[in-house]
């Protein structure tokens, strides 16, 4: 890593579009990369078979405080990578009274730098309720960046420390905060319930209101959900600049990706309980739309009987489960003359158990 180039990075003196650019391809893969290593892993792990909680409630709060943690390991490995290049006057500090940012770049003299809002979603979680909700006027657009952070629980990386699982970051992303936020105001403004009666969606000084029957209320939640925040090719666009078009690929990719990921990590690791044996890619029509061990398959897309069928026969399994985008399976076991559907939008934490049983 360039030291003057992170220098102008910090600094904020390049293009926004160009900032992102390189904090996506430069700065967070190495953060990823140390972040990954046993040394900084070993500080969340469970060890000696301490559990995580099953029940929805608990578990929210599991994945809210490993989102504070690893927001703070990625401010301290960026204050371990300052120093190793000389640059001695800069640090990554915490904001503790304000809603947005989570982080601030400092000078030794408090003069502010970049801004960084930390989102961490779990690959596995069915909802990714992640809010980026902060009103555009609050927003500076030449040093206010969003960085969302995928992870989830993996039990491999350990050499030294014994633990059975510790979080692990899958993927980072990079948008530049402010075209993040038109993205977001242009598909809500323009995509309004349809009880709004004579009133409109708009926002006050502090925060998104919105109309139910003629009568206005502070939005409930919904404005800035992370994975609907826009839609590709919706008809209304905000103006374009290098920055929005940068923002835009980015969240259509990191739409794209999430879900793909959790539905890998889920599938991966069902299979090595129900079977021994080695994981294969499920090949339909030439590409791989899943992944399979033995005579058990998972893939990622409802479908027909008829085709659940053929792409068993082709596969050679006996047991087949399609998940949704949501990760609710229906499991279907074949028959010689016939297919039985064992259970229908399950969460996964029942999956195992109910092939097991069949």
């Amino acid at each position: 890593m360039d030291k003057e180039e992170l220098i102008k990075i910090l600094h904020a003196t390049e293009s926004p579009d160009k900032i992102a650019k390189w904090l996506r391809k430069q700065y967070f893969p190495e953060i990823m990369n140390r972040y990954n290593l046993e040394a900084s892993r070993k500080r969340f792990g469970l060890y000696r078979n301490e559990q995580i909680p099953s029940n929805e409630r608990n578990l929210t709060d599991v994945r809210t405080r490993m989102g504070v943690l690893i927001e703070f390991e990625l401010a301290r490995l960026s204050n371990e990578i300052l120093p190793e290049l000389g640059i001695e006057d800069v640090f990554w500090s915490y904001v503790v009274a304000n809603r947005f940012p989570d982080l601030e770049i400092r000078e030794n003299n408090g003069n502010r730098l970049l801004r960084l809002e930390i989102k961490c979603l779990q690959c596995i979680a069915e909802e990714k309720s992640a809010n980026f909700d902060t009103l555009i006027k609050d927003i500076n657009p030449n040093t206010d960046f969003v960085i969302v952070c995928l992870w989830d629980w993996d039990d491999g990386g350990n050499d030294t420390c014994q633990w059975d699982l510790a979080p692990k970051l899958f993927k980072m992303y990079v948008f530049h905060a402010y075209s993040l936020a038109q993205l977001r105001d242009t598909y809500w403004l323009n995509k309004p319930p349809a009880d709004l009666g004579t009133g409109y969606q708009g926002f006050d000084v502090r925060y998104a209101v919105t109309c139910t029957d003629s009568v206005f209320s502070k939005e409930q939640g919904n404005y800035g959900k992370l994975t609907r925040i826009w839609k590709k090719d919706f008809a209304y666009r905000p103006v374009e600049t290098p920055a929005l078009l940068d923002t835009e690929a980015e969240y259509i990719k990191f739409q794209r990706e999430i879900i793909r990921a959790g539905f890998e990590i889920l599938a991966k690791k069902q299979l090595s309980e129900l079977r021994n044996g080695e994981i294969s890619y499920i090949v339909y029509e030439g590409q791989n739309i899943g992944y399979a061990v033995e005579d058990v398959g998972y893939v990622m897309k409802a479908m027909r009987k008829s085709k659940v069928q053929e792409i068993a026969l082709q596969n050679r399994l006996s047991i087949l489960v399609s998940m949704t985008e949501k990760y609710r399976s229906t499991i279907y076991k074949m028959q010689p003359d016939s297919i039985d559907e064992l259970a229908k939008n399950e969460k996964p934490k029942n999956v195992v158990e109910i092939i097991n049983q069949s």
